[in-house]
C-alpha cells in the first residue's frame, strides 16, 4: 500500500511532476542541439582555415591573401549565423576586421549564456 497524503490532491501533483519532466527533457534536447551546433560551426571554421594552408594553390595569383580572409569571415559568419557583411565592407586592415570579427564572436556566444 503507498502513502496517500491528506488535504493534498496527489494525482494533480504527479500530474504536475511529470509535465515538469518532460519540460526538463525538452529543455535538455534543446540546450544540446545549441551546443552542437556551436561545436559543428567552430569545426566548420577550423576546417576552413585549415583548407587556406593546406591547399596547393593558396598562394595562387588568383586572389589575394585579403581575399582569403575576406572569404573565411564570409564561411564562418554563415556557419555561425552571425551578421558580418558590415566587417567585410568596412575597408578596415585584415588584422582589424579579423579583431572585429572575433568579437562578434565572442559577444554572440556569450549572449546565448544568458538564457
Amino acid at each position: 500500500m503507498s502513502y496517500k497524503a491528506k488535504h493534498v490532491d496527489t494525482d494533480k501533483a504527479l500530474a504536475y511532476i511529470n509535465s515538469c519532466r518532460t519540460y526538463q527533457d525538452q529543455r535538455e534536447s534543446i540546450e544540446y542541439e545549441k551546443v552542437k551546433k556551436f561545436h559543428e560551426g567552430v569545426r566548420k571554421g577550423l576546417d576552413i582555415a585549415e583548407e587556406i594552408f593546406s591547399c596547393s594553390n593558396y598562394e595562387s595569383t588568383e586572389g589575394t591573401y585579403r581575399d582569403g580572409v575576406l572569404s573565411v569571415i564570409y564561411e564562418l559568419a554563415k556557419e555561425l549565423d552571425i551578421p558580418a557583411q558590415d566587417i567585410r565592407d568596412s575597408g578596415k586592415s585584415v588584422d582589424e576586421m579579423c579583431a572585429d570579427f572575433a568579437d562578434r564572436i565572442r559577444d554572440s556566444f556569450s549572449e546565448g549564456d544568458t538564457e
